[in-house]
């Protein structure tokens, strides 16, 4: 064994129980020197080594301390953050001073068994063997995060916990008592509490860089070193039995990317490697430890997701803190271990050069998993390039291109109140602002002033909406690769409306968002999310709605933890979700899903925003839902009836393949106080307790989760108001119409809480309230009889814009919808193809979708989402090319038409005077049609957009 003294005897107090102190003297053989501090702590010595090149040289070098320091003394956000950063640590620095083992006494080591190995069993710790020399480093207690125990303070915690196990408070307990716990028991919590001293100790060794006063150094070293040669002497855990997860272990936790200190062991390594060389610090066994985390990080994980960048980042801070690859017996140093993440592939760690070019889509942006996790890989790829590029000053963001599309890309998943999409295990957050500000310093050390401004609007407009405090809660990154000061913006142009579509779809995920108006308050939004990626739930065709700027129609992202019942059960399976599921049992793979669904048509497509004066968008989605092989198809849209109102219509049709249809059951989760259902009269349904769906009746257990459950059966129309509730805000209600069928089955009920949801994203008092459900059950196939429902969200003080929703039609698949509001009538048809024209009154339509508006005036309207004709009177559209989309929209004393293919426009002229028709914007290029028996002028026209007076 390596000659290496470790600790001296240090008097250790510990709390027994009883409430009694006693003083215990640790003993370490010693087998070299000893060198001390002068501190009350000794440090190993060992033969000296060279210093090979210049440290610090992570976040900067010491030619640069100078206008570091000009930079703190003059940029009022830089030197606020300083401030904090040195207030928050000086407490502990000052206590170390004379009392230096309370600090250390609380790092989680095994300071009795000294273990030289744990072992683990399924993902929970189940003990150690073996006795170092020198405490070792205790390993997490579990992999999953639930616990029943509540991590404590700093303060809080009980010294030298070992042997006894874990002394915490029970959160289940009345009371909240304190007690012993075996380490099993306490999720993922031993971790964390390591890192938050190695937090305080790196930013420690920033200030001894910086001040050069020798008490930070002292309280650093004390702290790192004993971390490292408890990590020294213990080897990685070993699994016991058929433990299909011991590939992901890090040396310190379960997962490889949860050894979260492994940036604080570098940059403690690397502020303060002039005074551990001063002391004669063993810098061998200081970089042997360093390069174990290296490899773990290397050896074990996965390679094709986050992971993989999140291992990434935590390798290039080590790579950066060591020295050339000559300096190393092995030849494993900075170069070697850069080249390990940036260009070699190995079976858990995949080259980021070929990782980032895959699993980026390069056409939208995005990254395939869910949007926090998106915006999580975004901000440690520029991390990882932030960090290497200030080192090697190579221009690095120019081997991952993609990065210039993936951070504006972001922004893509907002809706119209800020905050992001929460599909699969997401939430409703706001955009990260970390990976605007590294790219915004990364453009202006290149001179690349134009992707700067646009990005910078963007990160004007978070600070100017309070999703953003610039001046607050900075980390040392920031101090070091921040820009000093944001370019000036003009207040209108800092948005980021620059870089929203009104339609936005990313297949690699399987997701879409569909925005009609941009105003927080007025405008309306939805998502449509299959299951495609990683963090990914079994949804079918999930919906999303937001409304009066609430998420009137939330996700509920993922239970307690991921592991958890509620979760496995509940959260990422159907009956959490807005979708439909078939026979109570529909289901599949959750967390690495591949049933993404089929996009079959949208207006506006992807990447393209409405004209002003268009009201109408859609989506329409299919896919089979693999448990019962049932096809589904979802079509849903928006129609604006003012600058302030709009409606959503909702579309779902589903069957079974093979004609065994049981039931189909359309769920639609709610936030607010509750639901009242009516009949097509108006009059109040009652509705009677009951204990359908749940396990017992056949169901998946998700179903359990329900409470409060109460159904009538019903074959009419009916509608249900949504009681939002609010008390310190503008009241919310939605109202919702859904047309009726035979065999039909309305149900209300409770459904867990969304954890979507955080403080902020909804108004308080309903933050963590169950949602109120409506469950509509189709006996038989649900696909001549499908779910057809309207939504209008609306504030009381502004009322109701829809007022009365009426059905038409009645042949066989053959879906008609009449909207009256203030604005006029609408007339939505629907077919699942574009078989025989669908006629009511004086209107036809040849395809799928379409929406006929009509005021007293006359036409307001042609809307053809997909089809081949639409008419209404003597106007008509008409396009030899299916599934083609026009539209025709009154402005003022004019018409707009819009046409994604050739098309063909007939219109009457009552005065006989052929009108003026001319590609828009541009009066001078005029096309002449023909008149027509009757006053009726044609007029053949490309795709494109034109004005017709």
């Amino acid at each position: 064994m390596k000659n290496v003294t470790l600790f001296f005897n240090i008097a250790s107090f510990r709390l027994i129980q009883g409430g009694f102190f006693h003083i215990r003297m640790i003993y370490l053989t010693s087998i070299a020197l000893i060198c001390t501090s002068g501190i009350g702590m000794n440090i190993a010595c060992a033969a000296a080594v060279p210093v090979q090149s210049v440290h610090p040289r992570i976040y900067i070098t010491p030619d640069k301390k100078d206008a570091f320091t000009i930079k703190l003394q003059s940029v009022a956000w830089a030197k606020d953050a300083y401030n904090q950063l040195k207030s928050n640590i000086d407490p502990y620095v000052d206590r170390h001073q004379t009392d230096p083992e309370w600090i250390i006494s609380r790092m989680q080591m095994y300071w009795d068994t000294h273990y030289e190995r744990v072992y683990v069993k399924g993902n929970a710790f189940l003990y150690g063997k073996g006795r170092a020399p020198v405490p070792t480093v205790k390993f997490a207690g579990h992999r999953d995060g639930a616990t029943d125990y509540l991590m404590p303070s700093l303060e809080e915690t009980q010294p030298y916990m070992d042997e006894k196990g874990m002394y915490l408070q029970n959160r289940k307990k009345e009371g909240q008592p304190w007690e012993w716990v075996h380490p099993s028991k306490t999720g993922r919590m031993i971790g964390p509490m390591n890192d938050r001293i190695l937090a305080l100790a790196a930013d420690a060794a920033f200030l001894y860089w910086y001040t050069d006063e020798e008490k930070y150094a002292v309280f650093v070293s004390d702290i790192f070193l004993t971390y490292m040669r408890g990590m020294y002497y213990r080897r990685e855990p070993f699994a016991l039995e058929d433990y299909s997860n011991s590939h992901l272990m890090g040396l310190a936790t379960f997962e490889v990317i949860l050894d979260h200190l492994i940036p604080y062991l570098a940059l403690c390594y690397d502020f303060i490697y002039d005074y551990l060389a001063a002391h004669r610090a063993d810098t061998e066994m200081i970089t042997e430890v360093m390069k174990r985390f290296a490899d773990q990080q290397i050896l074990y994980g996965v390679p094709d997701n986050n992971w993989n960048i999140f291992q990434a980042r935590h390798v290039a801070y080590i790579a950066l803190v060591l020295e050339d690859d000559d300096c190393y017996k092995d030849g494993r140093g900075r170069q070697y271990y850069l080249n390990e993440i940036l260009n070699h592939t190995t079976i858990r760690q995949f080259a980021l050069k070929e990782m980032v070019s895959e699993s980026f889509d390069t056409q939208t942006g995005l990254w395939h998993e869910s949007a926090t996790y998106s915006m999580s890989v975004c901000n440690d790829m520029l991390d990882v390039i932030s960090l290497i590029d200030n080192a090697e000053n190579n221009r690095l963001l120019d081997t991952f291109p993609i990065m210039r599309k993936a951070v504006p890309a972001l922004v893509e998943y907002l809706f119209p109140n800020g905050r992001v999409t929460a599909f699969g295990d997401a939430r409703y957050v706001p955009l990260r602002s970390q990976p605007f500000e590294m790219l915004i310093a990364l453009y202006r050390k290149y001179g690349e002033q134009t992707n700067e401004i646009e990005l910078t609007k963007v990160l004007r407009k978070m600070i100017n909406d309070g999703f953003y405090h610039r001046n607050e809660g900075k980390s040392m990154f920031s101090l070091f690769f921040y820009v000093d000061e944001l370019m000036d913006i003009p207040p209108e142009e800092a948005t980021w409306h620059h870089q929203l579509s009104d339609t936005y779809y990313a297949p690699n995920v399987s997701w879409l968002i569909q925005r009609n108006g941009r105003d927080r308050q007025h405008g309306m939004a939805f998502t449509l999310t299959g299951a495609y990626g990683n963090h990914a739930h079994a949804n079918g065709i999930s919906l999303e709605l937001y409304g009066k700027g609430l998420m009137i129609a939330p996700e509920s992202s993922y239970g307690e933890t991921y592991g958890t019942r509620d979760n496995q059960e509940y959260y990422a399976r159907f009956p959490a979700h807005n979708t439909v599921a078939v026979d109570g049992i529909s289901d599949y793979g959750m967390m690495r899903s591949d049933y993404p669904y089929r996009l079959l048509a949208c207006y506006p497509g992807h990447g393209e925003r409405l004209l002003p004066f268009e009201k109408a968008t859609f989506a329409r989605v299919s896919m089979t839902e693999p448990r019962t092989d049932a096809r589904q198809e979802r079509l849903t849209g928006i129609v604006r009836t003012s600058e302030t109102s709009a409606y959503v219509v909702d579309i779902f049709r589903s069957a079974r393949n093979d004609r065994k249809d049981i039931k189909h059951e359309y769920f639609y989760h709610s936030i607010g106080q509750g639901i009242d259902i009516a009949g097509h009269d108006g009059r109040e349904m009652t509705l009677v307790p009951t204990q359908e769906l749940s396990s017992q009746a056949g169901d998946m257990k998700g179903y359990d989760y329900f409470s409060d459950k109460k159904a009538v059966s019903t074959a009419d129309d009916f509608t249900a108001l949504y009681r939002i509730g609010l008390q310190q805000s503008p009241d919310v209600s939605v109202r919702m119409w859904m047309k009726g069928f035979p065999d039909r089955t309305v149900f209300t009920a409770k459904a867990p809480k969304s954890n979507a949801f955080v403080k902020g994203s909804i108004p308080d008092e309903l933050l963590g309230a169950p949602l109120p459900t409506l469950i509509v059950r189709q006996q038989g196939e649900a696909w001549s009889r499908p779910f057809v429902a309207v939504y209008h969200p609306y504030t009381e003080s502004e009322g109701a814009s829809v007022r009365e929703v009426e059905y038409f039609g009645g042949h066989e698949g053959f879906t008609g919808i009449k909207v009256q509001s203030p604005a006029g009538t609408d007339y939505i048809f629907n077919r699942p193809d574009e078989g025989a024209e669908m006629v009511h009154g004086d209107m036809r339509f040849q395809g799928v979708y379409a929406v006929i508006g009509e005021t007293a005036g006359g036409l307001s309207y042609l809307f053809m989402g997909e089809g081949r004709m639409i008419e209404k009177g003597k106007w008509r559209l008409l396009s030899a090319t299916p599934g083609a989309q026009a539209s025709l929209y009154r402005n003022g004393d004019a018409f707009e038409l819009t046409a994604s293919s050739d098309i063909q426009l007939e219109m009457p002229v009552p005065s006989g005077n052929p009108p003026i028709v001319f590609a828009a914007g541009n009066p001078d290029k005029r096309l002449r049609g023909v008149m027509r028996q009757g006053n009726i002028y044609a007029v053949s026209l490309p795709a494109g957009h034109y004005t017709v007076k």
